[in-house]
């Protein structure tokens, strides 16, 4: 397993550590930090990339984007930031290449489960063309611009906020919220079309 950092003899808490990073600007605070973690890191990164090469690379790439997203973000419980921040981190390099398969796999089990069962109903004598009847979201998916399928992917089925997002993808809140309530509403459209109406069901959070 990777290791990038030495022992140190005295402990801190978690949120110790990212309070003297951000006041001192010390690297090796960051690092006892990211140690306590590494592996999770890393098993986020193999999930997402299935090869060690590249996840023990995002490891370190992770770390370098941490040492500028510390110091801009409070952070009040590091360990599920830091996960969210490496699936970004891995998701944003995959997107690239296989946006709709990346939008579909990340997400949340109950939201696909509901839009499932909607697609069940509407065409119950249909055949299962991927993913039981997951055909008619992965098509109303593919049909989103590429940001708002970003925004969406990220806030629906990732749970980040306005505000993260924002963040993570370089944007103004107010275009995150616009991208966001579109692509809502274009796969509202989308799946009314096809008989699904479960889009409803989708409200709007900070």
């Amino acid at each position: 397993m990777l290791r990038f950092f030495k022992r140190h003899e005295k402990t801190y808490t978690d949120e110790e550590l990212v309070r003297l990073y951000r006041e001192e600007a010390d690297v090796n605070h960051l690092g006892m930090l990211y140690e306590r973690y590494i592996e999770l890191v890393y098993g986020v990164c193999l999930k997402y990339f299935k090869n060690q090469v590249k996840a023990e690379d995002a490891v370190m790439a992770i770390f370098e984007e941490l040492v500028h997203k510390l110091r801009k973000h409070e952070v009040r419980d590091f360990k599920p930031w830091l996960h969210t921040v490496a699936r970004n981190h891995c998701l944003m390099q995959l997107r690239k290449k296989e946006p709709l398969r990346i939008a579909f796999e990340d997400m949340a089990p109950s939201m696909l489960a509901m839009l499932v069962q909607s697609a069940e109903a509407a065409h119950p004598q249909s055949g299962a063309p991927e993913n039981g009847q997951a055909g008619p979201l992965k098509d109303c998916l593919e049909k989103l611009p590429p940001r708002q399928l970003d925004c969406i992917r990220q806030f629906y089925f990732g749970e980040a906020s306005y505000k993260e997002i924002a963040g993570e993808l370089n944007l103004p809140l107010g275009m995150v919220r616009s991208h966001i309530q579109n692509g809502r509403r274009n796969l509202r459209l989308c799946l009314e079309k096809k008989g699904i109406k479960s889009m409803d069901q989708l409200t709007d959070r900070e």
